[in-house]
């Protein structure tokens, strides 16, 4: 299976326990803290080896299963009759009283979260027995007829996802649309009269305010709340290759907790839980996506399923290593990561600008680029018009080059389901 590049920096580990991570550069280097659904196919598509300069051996590569597709109409909030997703506002009233004590908070907020359950199957193991892989995360309700916002890493993957509400009552979900830069989804269940979220301003908390996370820990505590504080509230980390602007607590955050609410004394959402360290040497370090900073997208999502102005270049890439042909004491050889272009998609920024399969891609602007998934990030960084140079060789051996080349980004427009 191939993939987008756009699409690709949230894919699904294989079912083991986290690595910890050594040491903090310059930026925390963060674990996604969620029981996060193993990959189920590895879906990179390995094209053999390619006769590049050096030899390129190619090394395998991950993709969601989930794809979404955008809503079929596209109408304004105001033709469509959407309430829209504001700060202070959205679909539940704004709490005029408070703040509340942590029980009347948990009281208030508990009925907007959510517990979800995700599947997946694989065509075969290494015998050829078909098999398949679970998980499990939160999320919060948005309207009051069954939208809900969660994390992409919570349902990325899945073939089947399962949302329990917390009076018990189970549906199956859809997804609307997904959002790759900023790690958030919007689910879809059949059903109305729920209660959505107060939404709060995220973009007035302070450090040292009191705050309580409710999810589904481990998947099978559903509707558990953790108590404590903003401990940062602009907190720059980079999440499993992507660099995200967070709010920091040190509200107890466990595997499932992902996709679930941060609350404030208003009872009012503030965050959307996202990450945590994974270190025995830190305690108390979670992360929440501010929730001021995604309603732009999150409305995208409500009304296209995908947000609009993303950047978009148009290839199917594949991580290569570049053999230099020494090998150290152990006989392993070196090598040099580096990203490969396997495929173009028609009439995108890449085609027009004369990009070619085979060419592997070096740099984007001044960020030297060493992987898929890297690259990937570097794009979410942009928007759709936006100009930029990569660098990239082309040919092997005496025909070899290396060139720039100036890319005019086009909007990232997820394909409707097959």
């Amino acid at each position: 299976m191939r993939y987008y590049e756009n699409d690709s920096y949230y894919p699904a580990p294989p079912p083991m326990a986290p690595k910890k991570k050594k040491g903090i550069k310059t930026f925390l280097s963060i674990l996604l803290a969620v029981a996060l659904l193993g990959a189920a196919v590895f879906g990179g598509v390995l094209l053999g080896k390619t006769a590049l300069d050096r030899k390129a051996e190619v090394q395998p590569t991950r993709a969601p299963l989930v794809t979404a597709a955008p809503a079929q109409n596209t109408n304004t909030p105001q033709e469509e009759g959407l309430l829209q997703l504001t700060p202070g506002g959205g679909t539940a009233a704004f709490r005029e009283s408070g703040p509340f004590t942590k029980a009347q908070v948990c009281e208030l907020a508990a009925p907007s979260v959510v517990g979800i359950d995700v599947s997946a199957q694989y065509a075969g193991n290494y015998y050829g027995l078909p098999g398949g892989q679970t998980g499990s995360g939160s999320g919060v309700i948005v309207t009051e007829d069954g939208y809900i916002v969660t994390c992409l890493h919570v349902i990325n993957g899945a073939d089947a996802i399962s949302v329990t509400l917390n009076d018990d009552r189970s549906f199956e979900a859809t997804v609307v649309g997904y959002d790759t830069r900023n790690d958030i989804a919007i689910i879809k269940i059949e059903a109305t009269g729920l209660t959505p979220a107060a939404l709060g301003d995220s973009d007035t908390v302070t450090v040292g305010e009191e705050v309580l996370a409710i999810g589904n820990p481990l998947g099978e505590l559903r509707g558990t709340a953790t108590a404590g504080i903003i401990s940062a509230t602009k907190r720059y980390v980079e999440v499993e290759g992507m660099p995200m602007t967070l709010l920091q607590t040190d509200a107890a955050i466990s595997p499932g907790n992902s996709g679930g609410g941060l609350f404030n004394a208003r009872a009012e959402l503030i965050g959307i839980v996202n990450a945590k360290t994974m270190n025995n040497s830190a305690e108390g370090l979670g992360f929440a996506i501010p929730l001021s900073s995604v309603l732009t997208e999150m409305n995208d999502l409500l009304l296209f399923g995908y947000v609009k102005g993303r950047a978009y270049l148009g290839v199917y890439t594949q991580d290569v290593t570049l053999r230099r042909g020494g090998s150290d004491a152990w006989g392993q050889y070196f090598g040099v990561p580096c990203v490969q272009i396997a495929d173009i998609v028609p009439d995108s920024a890449a085609e027009r600008a004369g990009l070619k399969i085979g060419d592997l891609i070096l740099a984007v602007n001044d960020t030297e680029i060493t992987s898929g998934a890297q690259l990937s990030a570097t794009v979410a960084q942009f928007n759709a018009g936006d100009s930029v140079t990569l660098t990239i060789q082309r040919g092997a051996g005496q025909e070899m080059e290396e060139l720039k080349i100036e890319i005019v980004f086009g909007e990232r427009v997820p394909e409707p389901n097959p």
